[in-house]
């Protein structure tokens, strides 16, 4: 069996539809987990988060790419007089990436009813656009971070998977714990008409002390392995509910005899910069460093235009200016110039703006050392991420190699206990020894073929417990390569 990547296929088309069934026979593994997973909230949630998230980039995407606008202004119809209709249409563009390019155009428009006439009044044409500014690193910053969010969402679905069949298996593992313990319940039941049956033999009589305390712990351990056994058979039915599948029978019959083998992963296959605190330490470090490198010291915009009949002038004009901004003092110079065409004389109306903001400028030096101190915080956790992922290189692999170890041990005792089964069958049939001898070498076997089915299990949530470590992205994007495949064929 190979291990479950990303979406699976179960997220394509059955993971929110699986529909109850009755069990007559053992239930798969695999029929289990899909059964887990279509009844998991967790997941569903997860899967509409993303596609939230997605969404929402589609909506910032749309906001910090070209934009195009048209208005009316304020409408006014006067009635006195002779009557007429001012308004104040607009239009604007700006195109974000173009080095924060924008062109807009006014007006203001008045309509005299009677006398037919429409008059043009401050009708202006502007472009402007960035000469210095942190605009452009700041918008790329924007952007790699509403791509970030989508990442992420994409990750917490895809590890979402990987928990939910963690859970499956580690839900799996408490029943064969349980019915272990059933198990063990009949061995001593066993072992105890096995002494009861030498007392008897021995001769003792039946009020005996001996006699009595004998049969009392039989009765004792039958009350026992009962008790077990409706403690294993609520359990069943409460994880059969989680697989949305009608539970009846015995738990022995329901419960998967086998456990699909599967190969360990290897936590030294993974990059160190796949480790998930890793990975996240340097995207911190990465998207802030970028941040602040896109905070310009100056900035500096120029704008130019034409304003037909500027009531500044009474004739068409020429404008330009420049908008000028010294971060760190808190200085702001705005200059600009209307200058007359095709007018009888020239007299050009000049503009000029100061402000200046002194917290600016005492602040600037403290914001500086702030920013270092962060950029050696981030550096400090990525050497922090680094060591642990480290401390749980050796930790994977002593939990793998105890794993290992554990298999090997249990599978030579069940061989021994397997052969001894099939001698005491056949001499119990031979009348060499009795039913009770014959069923303690079954439950001798049986509680390790358990403790072999629980090893398998304990490889499978190794598994998972170290994928949930490192960050996979090649699975998404070769699922995303595959589901588009898909929708090609169709």
């Amino acid at each position: 069996m190979k291990k479950s990547n990303f979406f699976k296929t179960v997220i394509l088309s059955l993971i929110f539809s699986v529909a109850a069934s009755s069990v007559c026979a053992t239930e798969s593994v695999e029929n289990l987990l899909t059964g887990y997973l279509g009844n998991d909230l967790t997941l569903k949630n997860l899967s509409y988060a993303m596609s939230k998230t997605m969404l929402e980039k589609k909506v910032s995407d749309i906001d910090k790419g070209f934009s195009f606008k048209l208005s009316t202004g304020t409408i006014t119809f006067s009635t006195t007089g002779n009557g007429s209709v001012k308004f104040t249409p607009s239009a604007s563009f700006s195109l974000p990436q173009a080095s924060n390019l924008g062109i807009s155009v006014s007006s203001t428009i008045l309509f005299d009813s009677l006398e037919s006439t429409d008059v043009f009044s401050g009708t202006s044409l502007k472009v402007s656009a960035d000469i210095i500014s942190s605009t452009a690193k700041t918008r790329q910053v924007s952007l790699l971070k509403s791509q970030r969010t989508v990442l992420e969402a994409q990750r917490n679905l895809q590890n979402g998977f990987v928990k939910a069949e963690k859970d499956f298996y580690t839900d799996l593992k408490t029943l064969y714990n349980l019915w272990s313990q059933v198990v063990s319940a009949e061995k001593s039941l066993y072992d105890s008409k096995l002494d009861f049956e030498k007392i008897k033999a021995q001769g003792y009589a039946v009020k005996s002390t001996k006699y009595r305390t004998a049969q009392m712990e039989v009765l004792d351990n039958e009350r026992n392995v009962e008790k077990q056994r409706r403690e294993l058979d609520r359990a069943v039915t409460a994880f059969a509910a989680k697989c949305g599948i009608e539970y009846s029978g015995s738990a022995e019959d329901f419960l998967p005899a086998t456990i699909p083998g599967v190969e360990a992963v290897d936590v030294n296959s993974f990059s160190p910069d796949s480790y998930t605190k890793v990975e996240s330490a340097k995207w911190t470090q990465y998207i802030n460093d970028l941040a602040r490198s896109a905070e310009s010291a100056v900035t500096l915009t120029g704008n130019a235009g034409f304003t037909f009949n500027n009531s500044q002038t009474s004739s068409n004009t020429v404008d330009v200016g420049t908008d000028f901004t010294w971060n760190s003092t808190g200085l702001k110079v705005s200059t600009g110039a209307a200058l007359p065409v095709g007018g009888e004389s020239f007299n050009p109306v000049f503009t000029l703006g100061l402000s200046f903001d002194p917290n600016a400028f005492r602040t600037a030096k403290i914001n500086s050392e702030i920013k270092a101190v962060e950029a050696e915080q981030e550096s400090v956790a990525i050497q922090s991420a680094l060591a642990e992922y480290k401390t749980q290189l050796v930790s994977r692999n002593s939990s793998l190699e105890d794993i290992k170890w554990e298999a090997e041990t249990v599978k030579k005792s069940y061989e021994m206990y397997e052969s001894l089964e099939a001698d005491m069958k056949s001499y119990y049939l031979q009348g060499i020894v009795t039913e009770s001898e014959y069923k303690s070498a079954q439950v001798n076997k049986e509680s390790c073929r358990l403790k072999l089915l629980i090893n398998s299990l304990d490889l499978i949530i190794y598994n998972d417990e170290t994928t949930l470590l490192f960050c996979r992205d090649e699975e998404l994007t070769s699922e995303r390569k595959k589901i588009t495949e898909e929708s090609d064929e169709k």
